[in-house]
């Protein structure tokens, strides 16, 4: 389907697909989707059952310059799901060229905004730490690399910790990957902190101008270099390896008691505060949903800012939960940008003014068709 310049209002019941239609569009920007663990969730049921091939594809043109994103799912009959969970396999394409992830990221760039994303606030660190890396990702290829190393070396080296402790393999043998997690998590940490700073000019007027006059937002970054995440001051890669270095070697004993890695990225929390006290604990759920939405909108900046180029905003159902005057202040930053679409229950959410200047789409049991709204 073409959507429109502009914003677009697709429109509803709850279960017709509008969620996974935004999901979609999402998919084409990070290949990962917002909501599910793991591809195989992605995959309609009949298909998982009897194998098969599923794609999304889209175009996406700014200037005179078009790209086109391609994602496709290929599906090994699985029949007992429980017994063959994972057999999905899935490429990435960008002008029909397989490309892998790190490419394909931030190819077309999508800000995606959901009422599951009070959990950046409320929810736990992992959270944070996944705003945090699909930010930088979308700008930067050679972060998202760093951070596949940097995956791989925690899982090599706690299956290592494992063994030491059951005395299957020597101390000796963590030095390699000491040193690996050490420079791999250097770089995360010295990338996450910049970009924290960044997105804090950002965020800090978003959530004002989306809450008015009242307590000031805070965004702090915490990495977890020795015992306990701490502020830290911006210091060389080297320096903040050598950190980890020493952390991980003094804190040998607690690591093979609980055969884990307890220092390094992977542990790095994000705290968010809202008048100085942390929003987690103390904001409201309507005053959560705010801080969320202002952090998506700071996101929406940063990723201009660093490609030059404005982000698709897709926000779903995110009028519901908020009173008049923030609707119209979240449609009215959303002219901002050269295309927005805008899941809803009901039209009658979006203002008079916005309605009709909007393109309009009905969804039903998965179709979509154009409406007059």
């Amino acid at each position: 389907m073409e959507l429109s310049p502009g914003l677009t209002i697709i429109q509803g019941s709850n279960g017709q697909g509008k969620s996974n239609l935004l999901e979609a569009a999402f998919l084409l920007s990070v290949a990962k989707s917002p909501r599910a663990g793991v591809d195989r969730e992605l995959i309609r049921w009949d298909l998982l059952q009897t194998g098969g091939h599923a794609q999304v594809g889209g175009f996406a043109r700014q200037a005179d310059n078009t790209i086109h994103a391609q994602i496709d799912f290929e599906v090994a009959a699985q029949g007992d799901l429980q017994a063959a969970p994972n057999l999905v396999r899935k490429s990435l394409r960008v002008n029909g060229v397989v490309t892998p992830a790190a490419d394909f990221v931030g190819t077309i760039n999508v800000i995606a905004f959901a009422a599951e994303d009070i959990s950046l606030v409320v929810g736990a660190p992992g959270e944070r730490r996944r705003y945090l890396d699909i930010l930088i990702s979308q700008t930067d290829p050679a972060y998202l690399r760093t951070l596949q190393r940097y995956g791989r070396v925690v899982t090599q080296r706690n299956h290592l910790l494992r063994q030491v402790r059951e005395r299957r393999a020597s101390d000796e043998e963590l030095e390699f990957w000491d040193q690996r997690l050490a420079a791999e998590g250097a770089a995360i940490v010295d990338r996450r902190r910049r970009a924290v700073e960044r997105l804090l000019i950002y965020a800090v007027p978003a959530h004002q101008e989306l809450a008015g006059v009242g307590q000031p937002l805070g965004v702090e970054y915490l990495p977890k270099l020795d015992d306990q995440n701490r502020a830290i001051q911006p210091l060389p890669v080297r320096e903040l390896a050598d950190r980890l270095l020493k952390a991980m070697r003094s804190m040998r004993s607690r690591e093979l008691g609980q055969g884990v890695s307890v220092v390094g990225p992977h542990r790095d929390e994000l705290v968010i505060t809202l008048g100085g006290q942390p929003a987690g604990t103390f904001a409201s759920r309507g005053q959560a949903r705010t801080i969320a939405l202002a952090l998506r909108i700071a996101e929406a900046s940063f990723v201009e800012q660093a490609t030059g180029r404005k982000p698709v905003l897709a926000l779903d159902d995110v009028l519901s939960e908020l009173d008049e005057d923030r609707r119209n202040r979240v449609l009215e930053t959303s002219r901002r940008y050269d295309q927005t679409l805008l899941t809803t229950t009901d039209e009658e959410f979006v203002g008079e003014p916005f309605r009709r200047a909007a393109s309009h789409l009905s969804i039903s049991s998965g179709v979509v068709k154009r409406s007059n709204g």
